[in-house]
């Protein structure tokens, strides 16, 4: 039999890794595969494709238009002490998943394991929360999760879909359909590392600290709202300051994104997901008057939310006795969330890769203590500021 392979993408800038072509070859003839830094790439089993085409139609990334615009934007923060505690921002991420858990509805989003990968699971309980709350700066692998998004929601359950943008936008190319039953939420995205530089880079840690990583938190708020994070090893916990640390440092100067980031057309106000949540970044420069509301509290994370549908909409109408929002403008958070308007800058990142390439994360990070100076303790030095007087700072500065 005569047969024609597709070919899924040209260059890498044509792939974001979603998982809709795996999700929907009948013959399970596609599977991620890792290149040399990490990133994940479909790869067909030719002798199992029959050429049927399938996983070409359902490519939002290379072929769909997004049209969704903004249709609300709020400050929030979620009215519940112990989720924002445990949350990377404001815990609105969390209290949406309360909202639809108590629907006996069905969760999804990106876990950490034990051995530090990040993929997407799916949870039915609160007490599983924990799972998928804060932040992860790398790359989470859908895996099959979308081919059960389908099954739940052709059964009639409730389902909450959450992801980076492009991973939303792969789902809703995978099911081909709208379904009523559906709430997505996509995340202000910068773009991602690969999981395998994120496990180099902690192996570094381990090799430094003299012990096996036991916990790995990207964004620890006993260290202040930021992106400040921690690690324990051998039960002992170590701070991960983001001016002394090399994977923050390089993560936010934008040098070790998938290739597809820097192009990414998501990065616009144009969103695929019923809503978008992020950290209200300038929340003190844009609503003042906020900092000074009962219950919020700068130091503890204050979210974004953009509601680009009418479907999100009244999912966060349903979500109000979990979250107190303030109305807000697009415009007043996009202006400190570069990515509401354009994607991340390239910058460095050929050299980068190109050392990662050949010296792995011990490379990159003998380069960043050579080259950063002085400048790796100012997250220590800016921690010492009262936050009272950093509020005043970043308001009139």
């Amino acid at each position: 039999m005569n047969k024609t392979i597709p070919t899924l993408f040209s260059k890498k800038e044509d792939c974001c890794a979603c998982g809709a072509c795996l999700n929907i070859c009948p013959m399970n003839a596609i599977n991620f595969q890792e290149d040399e830094c990490g990133f994940l790439y479909p790869d067909i089993d030719e002798n199992l494709c029959v050429g049927c085409g399938k996983c070409q139609t359902v490519c939002n990334f290379q072929n769909s238009v997004c049209s969704n615009s903004p249709e609300e934007t709020y400050a929030a923060v979620t009215k519940h002490t112990e989720i924002l505690e445990h949350s990377a921002s404001g815990g609105i991420f969390a209290s949406f998943a309360i909202t639809m858990l108590s629907d006996n509805g069905v969760v999804f989003g990106a876990e950490f394991t034990p051995d530090f990968e990040i993929r997407h699971c799916a949870i039915n309980n609160t007490d599983e929360l924990h799972k998928l709350q804060g932040s992860k700066y790398a790359q989470s692998n859908t895996e099959r999760t979308y081919s059960e998004v389908k099954k739940l929601l052709d059964s009639n359950i409730k389902v909450l879909y959450s992801g980076t943008p492009c991973q939303i936008d792969g789902l809703k190319g995978f099911l081909g359909k709208e379904y009523e039953n559906l709430i997505t939420v996509d995340i202000v995205c910068h773009g991602v590392p690969s999981n395998k530089m994120l496990k180099d880079y902690i192996a570094v840690l381990e090799n430094r600290y003299g012990g096996k990583a036991k916990k790995f938190t990207f964004r620890d708020k006993g260290i202040g709202w930021g992106i400040n994070g921690s690690v324990v090893i051998n039960s002992k916990k170590y701070k991960l300051w983001q001016s002394a640390s090399s994977y923050f440092y390089y993560f936010l100067k934008g040098w070790i994104y998938r290739e597809n980031c820097y192009k990414c057309k998501y990065a616009s106000e144009h969103r695929p997901a019923d809503i978008t949540i992020g950290d209200f970044w300038g929340i003190e420069k844009e609503h003042p008057e906020l900092i000074k509301k009962d219950g919020w509290n700068a130091a503890k994370g204050i979210s974004l939310i953009v509601v680009n549908t009418e479907r999100g909409k009244h999912f966060l109408e349903k979500s109000k006795e979990n979250i107190d929002l303030q109305l807000s403008d697009f415009k007043s958070a996009a202006s400190h969330n570069p990515q509401l308007s354009q994607p991340s800058e390239i910058g460095n990142r050929e050299v980068i890769i190109e050392l990662y390439k050949k010296q792995g994360w011990i490379g990159l990070n003998k380069r960043f203590n050579e080259k950063i100076g002085f400048h790796k303790y100012s997250s220590q030095i800016k921690s010492m500021i009262p936050q009272t007087l950093k509020e005043f700072l970043k308001r009139y500065l």
